[in-house]
Protein backbone atom coordinates (compact mmCIF):
# COMPACT_ATOMS: atom_id res chain seq x y z
CA UNK A 1 0.00 0.00 0.00
CA UNK A 2 1.38 3.27 -0.94
CA UNK A 3 0.51 6.92 0.12
CA UNK A 4 -1.90 7.21 -3.03
CA UNK A 5 -3.81 4.03 -1.84
CA UNK A 6 -3.56 4.80 1.97
CA UNK A 7 -5.27 8.50 0.93
CA UNK A 8 -7.91 6.53 -0.65
CA UNK A 9 -8.80 4.49 1.85
CA UNK A 10 -9.54 7.10 3.79
CA UNK A 11 -11.32 8.92 1.56
CA UNK A 12 -13.59 5.54 1.24
CA UNK A 13 -13.98 5.12 4.74
CA UNK A 14 -15.31 9.18 5.13
CA UNK A 15 -18.25 8.28 1.95
CA UNK A 16 -18.83 5.10 4.20
CA UNK A 17 -17.59 2.85 0.48
CA UNK A 18 -14.75 0.47 2.16
CA UNK A 19 -14.94 -2.87 3.29
CA UNK A 20 -15.76 -4.64 6.26
CA UNK A 21 -11.94 -5.69 6.71
CA UNK A 22 -11.26 -1.54 5.96
CA UNK A 23 -13.66 0.26 8.32
CA UNK A 24 -12.56 -2.56 11.09
CA UNK A 25 -8.81 -1.43 10.78
CA UNK A 26 -9.50 2.26 10.39
CA UNK A 27 -11.80 2.19 13.42
CA UNK A 28 -9.57 0.36 15.29
CA UNK A 29 -6.48 2.48 15.28
CA UNK A 30 -9.29 5.79 16.14
CA UNK A 31 -10.33 3.34 18.52
CA UNK A 32 -7.00 2.98 20.60
CA UNK A 33 -6.27 6.63 20.22
CA UNK A 34 -8.63 9.38 20.37
CA UNK A 35 -11.82 8.33 18.88
CA UNK A 36 -13.92 11.85 19.75
CA UNK A 37 -11.77 13.84 17.48
CA UNK A 38 -11.74 13.90 13.39
CA UNK A 39 -8.71 13.07 11.94
CA UNK A 40 -6.86 16.28 10.62
CA UNK A 41 -7.43 17.79 6.63
CA UNK A 42 -4.18 19.60 6.62
CA UNK A 43 -2.19 18.11 4.17
CA UNK A 44 1.84 18.61 5.87
CA UNK A 45 0.16 16.37 8.90
CA UNK A 46 -1.06 13.77 6.90
CA UNK A 47 2.93 13.66 5.19
CA UNK A 48 4.01 13.49 8.59
CA UNK A 49 2.27 10.41 9.66
CA UNK A 50 2.59 9.19 5.92
CA UNK A 51 6.07 9.21 6.79
CA UNK A 52 5.28 7.19 10.05
CA UNK A 53 3.41 4.57 8.70
CA UNK A 54 4.87 3.76 5.86
CA UNK A 55 7.75 1.68 6.99
CA UNK A 56 5.42 -0.52 8.59
CA UNK A 57 2.50 -0.96 5.55
CA UNK A 58 2.70 -3.96 4.17
CA UNK A 59 2.17 -4.24 0.50
CA UNK A 60 -0.46 -6.27 -1.24
CA UNK A 61 -4.09 -6.60 -0.43
CA UNK A 62 -5.33 -5.03 2.49
CA UNK A 63 -7.99 -7.89 3.63
CA UNK A 64 -5.82 -9.94 3.57
CA UNK A 65 -2.97 -8.75 5.71
CA UNK A 66 -4.92 -6.63 8.37
CA UNK A 67 -4.73 -8.95 10.94
CA UNK A 68 -0.73 -9.40 10.90
CA UNK A 69 -0.19 -5.34 9.97
CA UNK A 70 -2.46 -4.38 13.15
CA UNK A 71 -0.48 -6.75 15.45
CA UNK A 72 2.76 -5.14 14.13
CA UNK A 73 1.57 -1.10 13.96
CA UNK A 74 -1.08 -0.89 16.38
CA UNK A 75 0.94 -0.06 19.80
CA UNK A 76 -0.68 2.48 22.27
CA UNK A 77 2.57 4.29 21.69
CA UNK A 78 2.85 4.64 17.76
CA UNK A 79 -1.10 5.39 17.85
CA UNK A 80 -1.21 7.84 20.33
CA UNK A 81 2.57 9.95 18.19
CA UNK A 82 -0.06 9.70 14.74
CA UNK A 83 -3.26 11.03 16.47
CA UNK A 84 -0.96 14.09 19.07
CA UNK A 85 0.37 14.97 14.82
CA UNK A 86 -3.28 15.10 13.95
CA UNK A 87 -4.20 17.09 16.69
CA UNK A 88 -0.96 19.69 16.63
CA UNK A 89 -1.05 20.44 12.85
CA UNK A 90 -4.44 20.56 12.52
CA UNK A 91 -6.04 23.69 11.02
CA UNK A 92 -9.53 22.66 11.93
CA UNK A 93 -12.12 24.35 14.27
CA UNK A 94 -11.67 23.09 17.44
CA UNK A 95 -14.25 20.37 18.76
CA UNK A 96 -16.20 21.27 21.77
CA UNK A 97 -15.15 18.73 24.58
CA UNK A 98 -17.85 17.21 25.69
CA UNK A 99 -18.75 15.10 28.97
CA UNK A 100 -16.91 11.89 28.60
CA UNK A 101 -15.83 8.98 31.17
CA UNK A 102 -12.17 7.27 31.21
CA UNK A 103 -12.14 3.26 31.78
CA UNK A 104 -11.04 1.87 34.42
CA UNK A 105 -7.53 0.55 34.74
CA UNK A 106 -4.74 -1.36 37.14
CA UNK A 107 -6.14 -0.50 40.80
CA UNK A 108 -6.31 -2.62 43.58
CA UNK A 109 -5.71 -2.73 47.15
CA UNK A 110 -3.96 -5.81 48.99
CA UNK A 111 -4.90 -6.96 52.98
CA UNK A 112 -2.37 -9.16 54.44
CA UNK A 113 -2.71 -10.97 57.32
CA UNK A 114 -0.17 -9.45 59.12
CA UNK A 115 -2.28 -5.98 59.36
CA UNK A 116 -0.69 -4.61 56.43
CA UNK A 117 -2.40 -2.59 53.59
CA UNK A 118 -0.59 -2.38 50.19
CA UNK A 119 -2.23 0.37 47.53
CA UNK A 120 -0.82 -1.76 44.56
CA UNK A 121 1.55 0.51 41.71
CA UNK A 122 -1.17 0.98 39.09
CA UNK A 123 1.12 1.57 36.37
CA UNK A 124 2.14 -2.66 37.30
CA UNK A 125 -0.05 -5.00 35.75
CA UNK A 126 0.13 -7.94 38.83
CA UNK A 127 1.62 -9.13 41.79
CA UNK A 128 3.04 -12.00 43.14
CA UNK A 129 3.11 -13.15 46.61
CA UNK A 130 5.60 -14.93 47.63
CA UNK A 131 7.10 -16.58 50.93
CA UNK A 132 8.60 -13.79 52.36
CA UNK A 133 7.74 -11.01 50.16
CA UNK A 134 5.47 -9.37 47.42
CA UNK A 135 7.04 -8.83 44.17
CA UNK A 136 5.48 -6.57 41.35
CA UNK A 137 5.51 -8.52 37.84
CA UNK A 138 8.29 -6.91 36.93
CA UNK A 139 10.09 -8.18 39.83
CA UNK A 140 10.08 -4.53 41.81
CA UNK A 141 9.23 -5.03 45.61
CA UNK A 142 5.98 -4.53 46.45
CA UNK A 143 6.43 -5.19 49.94
CA UNK A 144 7.30 -7.55 52.74
CA UNK A 145 5.78 -10.07 54.63
CA UNK A 146 5.93 -10.17 58.14
CA UNK A 147 8.64 -13.15 59.52
CA UNK A 148 5.21 -14.64 61.77
CA UNK A 149 3.24 -15.27 58.57
CA UNK A 150 5.77 -16.87 56.15
CA UNK A 151 5.15 -20.70 56.13
CA UNK A 152 1.37 -20.25 58.16
CA UNK A 153 -1.54 -21.96 56.46
CA UNK A 154 -4.31 -20.32 58.37
CA UNK A 155 -3.60 -16.79 57.62
CA UNK A 156 -5.62 -15.31 54.72
CA UNK A 157 -4.84 -12.27 52.98
CA UNK A 158 -7.31 -9.89 50.40
CA UNK A 159 -6.65 -8.51 47.12
CA UNK A 160 -9.41 -6.14 46.59
CA UNK A 161 -10.58 -4.26 43.16
CA UNK A 162 -12.77 -1.05 43.33
CA UNK A 163 -15.20 -0.05 40.94
CA UNK A 164 -13.26 0.85 37.60
CA UNK A 165 -10.03 -1.38 39.07
CA UNK A 166 -8.70 -4.78 37.43
CA UNK A 167 -5.01 -6.33 38.65
CA UNK A 168 -3.85 -9.86 38.31
CA UNK A 169 -2.22 -11.92 40.97
CA UNK A 170 -0.04 -14.44 41.18
CA UNK A 171 -0.65 -16.92 44.48
CA UNK A 172 1.92 -19.19 46.64
CA UNK A 173 1.18 -22.51 44.34
CA UNK A 174 1.78 -20.24 40.90
CA UNK A 175 -1.81 -20.25 40.23
CA UNK A 176 -3.11 -16.74 38.13
CA UNK A 177 -5.16 -14.80 38.92
CA UNK A 178 -7.14 -12.00 36.90
CA UNK A 179 -9.60 -9.67 39.16
CA UNK A 180 -12.32 -8.19 37.55
CA UNK A 181 -13.56 -4.37 38.61
CA UNK A 182 -15.58 -4.41 42.06
CA UNK A 183 -13.99 -7.96 43.46
CA UNK A 184 -12.35 -9.43 46.13
CA UNK A 185 -10.23 -13.28 46.65
CA UNK A 186 -9.18 -13.93 49.73
CA UNK A 187 -6.70 -16.22 49.87
CA UNK A 188 -3.86 -17.95 52.39
CA UNK A 189 -0.27 -16.89 52.60
CA UNK A 190 0.46 -20.35 51.92
CA UNK A 191 -1.46 -23.55 50.66
CA UNK A 192 -1.53 -26.80 51.98
CA UNK A 193 -2.83 -29.95 51.14
CA UNK A 194 -6.11 -28.00 49.92
CA UNK A 195 -5.34 -25.07 48.16
CA UNK A 196 -8.59 -23.12 48.91
CA UNK A 197 -9.32 -19.56 47.45
CA UNK A 198 -12.75 -17.57 48.01
CA UNK A 199 -14.23 -14.94 45.72
CA UNK A 200 -16.82 -12.16 45.37
CA UNK A 201 -16.86 -10.78 42.08
CA UNK A 202 -15.43 -12.11 38.72
CA UNK A 203 -11.88 -13.84 38.36
CA UNK A 204 -10.65 -15.66 35.46
CA UNK A 205 -7.88 -18.07 36.78
CA UNK A 206 -5.15 -20.26 34.90
CA UNK A 207 -5.05 -23.07 38.10
CA UNK A 208 -1.14 -24.98 38.58
CA UNK A 209 -1.45 -28.23 38.51
CA UNK A 210 -1.02 -30.23 41.83
CA UNK A 211 -2.37 -33.93 41.38
CA UNK A 212 -2.69 -34.90 44.97
CA UNK A 213 -3.80 -31.06 45.64
CA UNK A 214 -7.22 -29.86 44.56
CA UNK A 215 -7.71 -26.27 44.35
CA UNK A 216 -11.16 -24.82 45.58
CA UNK A 217 -12.52 -21.75 44.61
CA UNK A 218 -15.80 -21.05 47.15
CA UNK A 219 -18.13 -18.41 46.46
CA UNK A 220 -21.33 -17.50 47.68
CA UNK A 221 -23.54 -20.24 45.62
CA UNK A 222 -21.28 -22.64 45.21
CA UNK A 223 -17.75 -24.42 45.44
CA UNK A 224 -15.41 -25.17 42.33
CA UNK A 225 -13.40 -28.03 42.13
CA UNK A 226 -10.30 -28.08 39.85
CA UNK A 227 -6.84 -30.11 39.44
CA UNK A 228 -5.36 -27.97 37.08
CA UNK A 229 -7.31 -25.42 34.21
CA UNK A 230 -8.31 -22.22 33.03
CA UNK A 231 -11.90 -20.75 34.11
CA UNK A 232 -13.75 -17.60 34.26
CA UNK A 233 -16.03 -17.29 37.84
CA UNK A 234 -18.52 -14.19 37.22
CA UNK A 235 -20.31 -14.24 41.16
CA UNK A 236 -21.20 -10.63 41.98
CA UNK A 237 -23.42 -10.14 44.62
CA UNK A 238 -26.33 -7.87 42.49
CA UNK A 239 -26.48 -10.45 39.81
CA UNK A 240 -29.38 -13.17 39.61
CA UNK A 241 -27.13 -16.11 39.25
CA UNK A 242 -23.54 -16.96 39.16
CA UNK A 243 -21.79 -18.23 36.22
CA UNK A 244 -18.46 -20.27 35.58
CA UNK A 245 -17.64 -21.01 32.16
CA UNK A 246 -14.76 -23.44 31.64
CA UNK A 247 -12.18 -22.62 28.65
CA UNK A 248 -9.67 -25.84 29.40
CA UNK A 249 -9.21 -29.35 31.72
CA UNK A 250 -12.26 -30.09 33.94
CA UNK A 251 -13.84 -28.91 36.73
CA UNK A 252 -16.53 -29.78 39.43
CA UNK A 253 -19.14 -27.61 40.34
CA UNK A 254 -21.63 -27.90 43.26
CA UNK A 255 -23.79 -26.64 45.35
CA UNK A 256 -25.40 -27.88 48.16
CA UNK A 257 -27.86 -30.12 46.48
CA UNK A 258 -26.39 -30.39 43.56
CA UNK A 259 -22.92 -31.78 41.28
CA UNK A 260 -21.89 -31.34 37.79
CA UNK A 261 -18.93 -32.09 35.96
CA UNK A 262 -17.72 -29.77 33.42
CA UNK A 263 -15.76 -30.09 30.16
CA UNK A 264 -14.32 -27.48 27.75
CA UNK A 265 -16.97 -24.98 26.48
CA UNK A 266 -19.23 -25.78 29.03
CA UNK A 267 -20.77 -22.96 31.41
CA UNK A 268 -22.41 -23.59 34.69
CA UNK A 269 -24.73 -21.04 35.54
CA UNK A 270 -26.57 -21.09 39.39
CA UNK A 271 -29.37 -19.83 40.90
CA UNK A 272 -30.20 -21.14 43.83
CA UNK A 273 -29.35 -24.74 45.11
CA UNK A 274 -29.80 -25.23 41.11
CA UNK A 275 -27.16 -25.96 38.54
CA UNK A 276 -27.87 -25.52 34.85
CA UNK A 277 -24.98 -26.66 32.32
CA UNK A 278 -24.73 -25.91 28.49
CA UNK A 279 -22.02 -25.48 25.74
CA UNK A 280 -21.25 -21.57 25.30
CA UNK A 281 -18.84 -20.13 22.77
CA UNK A 282 -16.14 -19.11 25.97
CA UNK A 283 -14.65 -16.10 24.23
CA UNK A 284 -17.51 -13.52 24.90
CA UNK A 285 -17.16 -14.50 28.65
CA UNK A 286 -13.53 -14.05 29.30
CA UNK A 287 -12.75 -11.09 26.94
CA UNK A 288 -12.88 -8.54 29.52
CA UNK A 289 -9.43 -10.68 30.63
CA UNK A 290 -7.88 -9.73 26.84
CA UNK A 291 -9.48 -5.78 27.01
CA UNK A 292 -12.47 -5.91 25.77
CA UNK A 293 -16.35 -5.51 26.37
CA UNK A 294 -18.44 -8.54 24.90
CA UNK A 295 -21.93 -8.36 24.50
CA UNK A 296 -23.23 -11.60 23.94
CA UNK A 297 -26.85 -11.32 23.30
CA UNK A 298 -27.21 -9.35 26.79
CA UNK A 299 -29.84 -8.01 28.23
CA UNK A 300 -29.71 -4.09 28.11
CA UNK A 301 -29.74 -4.35 32.23
CA UNK A 302 -26.95 -6.77 32.61
CA UNK A 303 -25.00 -4.88 29.98
CA UNK A 304 -25.70 -1.47 32.08
CA UNK A 305 -23.99 -3.36 35.63
CA UNK A 306 -21.00 -4.32 33.69
CA UNK A 307 -20.42 -0.66 32.34
CA UNK A 308 -21.25 0.65 35.78
CA UNK A 309 -18.69 -1.91 37.61
CA UNK A 310 -15.66 -0.77 35.12
CA UNK A 311 -16.58 2.93 34.29
CA UNK A 312 -17.75 3.53 37.73
CA UNK A 313 -20.63 5.14 37.30
CA UNK A 314 -24.29 5.54 38.18
CA UNK A 315 -26.85 4.10 35.77
CA UNK A 316 -30.78 5.44 35.44
CA UNK A 317 -33.16 4.36 33.08
CA UNK A 318 -35.82 6.29 31.83
CA UNK A 319 -38.68 4.43 30.28
CA UNK A 320 -37.05 2.12 28.21
CA UNK A 321 -37.45 -1.54 28.13
CA UNK A 322 -34.32 -2.80 30.22
CA UNK A 323 -34.64 -6.38 28.72
CA UNK A 324 -33.82 -5.33 25.24
CA UNK A 325 -30.67 -7.89 23.66
CA UNK A 326 -27.36 -6.76 22.09
CA UNK A 327 -24.45 -8.19 20.79
CA UNK A 328 -21.19 -6.77 19.90
CA UNK A 329 -17.39 -6.41 20.84
CA UNK A 330 -15.56 -3.16 21.82
CA UNK A 331 -12.59 -1.93 23.50
CA UNK A 332 -12.19 -1.91 27.02
CA UNK A 333 -9.83 0.92 26.83
CA UNK A 334 -12.27 3.05 25.35
CA UNK A 335 -14.31 6.34 26.76
CA UNK A 336 -17.97 5.08 28.18
CA UNK A 337 -18.90 7.26 25.27
CA UNK A 338 -17.89 4.72 22.26
CA UNK A 339 -19.43 1.99 23.92
CA UNK A 340 -22.62 3.99 24.21
CA UNK A 341 -22.30 4.62 20.38
CA UNK A 342 -22.22 1.14 19.70
CA UNK A 343 -24.88 0.29 21.08
CA UNK A 344 -27.22 3.55 19.71
CA UNK A 345 -26.42 2.13 16.47
CA UNK A 346 -29.21 -0.44 16.87
CA UNK A 347 -31.63 2.96 17.42
CA UNK A 348 -32.87 1.15 20.14
CA UNK A 349 -31.27 3.00 22.61
CA UNK A 350 -29.81 6.90 23.71
CA UNK A 351 -27.79 7.67 26.45
CA UNK A 352 -26.57 10.65 28.45
CA UNK A 353 -23.80 11.15 30.52
CA UNK A 354 -24.35 13.33 33.29
CA UNK A 355 -20.80 13.77 35.82
CA UNK A 356 -20.37 10.02 37.09
CA UNK A 357 -24.31 8.93 35.72
CA UNK A 358 -25.69 7.48 32.70
CA UNK A 359 -29.18 8.18 31.74
CA UNK A 360 -30.90 5.44 29.54
CA UNK A 361 -33.66 6.62 27.30
CA UNK A 362 -35.48 4.77 24.40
Amino acid sequence: MDEYELAKLLERYKQGNCTEDERLLIESLHLHAYPDEPAAEDPAAKRRVWQLLRKELPSGNIGTQRIQWFAATASLLLIATIASLYRSESKNTPVPQLVDIAAGGNKAMLKLADGQTVNLDSSQHGVMILSDRLLYRDSTLAGNIHDDYETREDVYNEIVTPRGGTYQVVLADGTRVWLNADSRLKFPQRFGQKREVTLVGEAYFEVTKSQNRPFVVKTVGQEIVVLGTSFNVAAYADEPSEQTTLVEGEIVVATAQSTRQLTPGDQAVVRGNGIAVGQVDTSPFVAWKSGFIAFNEETLERIMRDISRWYDVDIHFEEVDNQLRFGGTVSRYANVSEVLRRLELTGQVHFKIEERGIVVTP
